[in-house]
């Protein structure tokens, strides 16, 4: 028998197994996992955030024309969980971190203290718009980091935001 044939022939066995089931998760609207340690996780999907402030950068990634991306601070996002932010970040809460990851598993990670506006003030939202349109189906939360010379912690279809304490008794 000749290859191509038993090949084809396995292809339309493991084709015809999975023309039963429905395609989990095309159609279910995204969500984003919002969690705390040792606090029950929110979901964020587009509604939840539209009630957040909204916020506009205008940036560059890797050498495409520069678009306007637009979103939610992740900053405004992980308040929402009760992350300490001004006066109140000193301490063990200086040694919290924002771990963010995306369907295929990278994660990226931030400190509270960067993203806080008075220690780094690091810029980074949460973009569902680009140009006015809202991002692919496939990819439809990104992470936009514009003060970032490598665009390494653009990670795109953002699935979870953690809040993770770090510090040691």
């Amino acid at each position: 028998m000749r290859p191509w044939v038993v090949g084809g022939f396995l292809c339309c066995m493991v084709l015809s197994a999975y023309a039963g089931e429905p395609a989990s998760g095309l159609l279910d609207p995204p969500v984003i996992k919002l969690s705390l340690d040792g606090k029950p996780a929110y979901s964020l999907d587009r509604a939840a955030l539209a009630a957040f402030p909204r916020t506009t950068v205008k940036t560059a990634a890797n050498g495409e024309p520069q678009s306007a991306w637009q979103g939610v601070a992740l900053e405004d996002i992980v308040e929402r969980v009760c992350v300490a932010s001004g006066d109140s970040l000193y301490g063990r809460a200086l040694a919290r971190f924002v771990r963010v990851t995306a369907a295929n598993g990278a994660q990226v990670v931030f400190s509270a203290a960067e993203l806080a506006p008075d220690y780094g003030k690091t810029e980074v939202i949460l973009a569902d718009t680009k140009d006015g349109k809202p991002l692919e189906q496939g990819a439809p939360f990104r992470l936009v980091v514009p003060g970032d010379k490598r665009t390494d912690r653009w990670i795109s279809h953002v699935t979870a935001i953690e809040v993770v304490d770090a510090s040691t008794p």
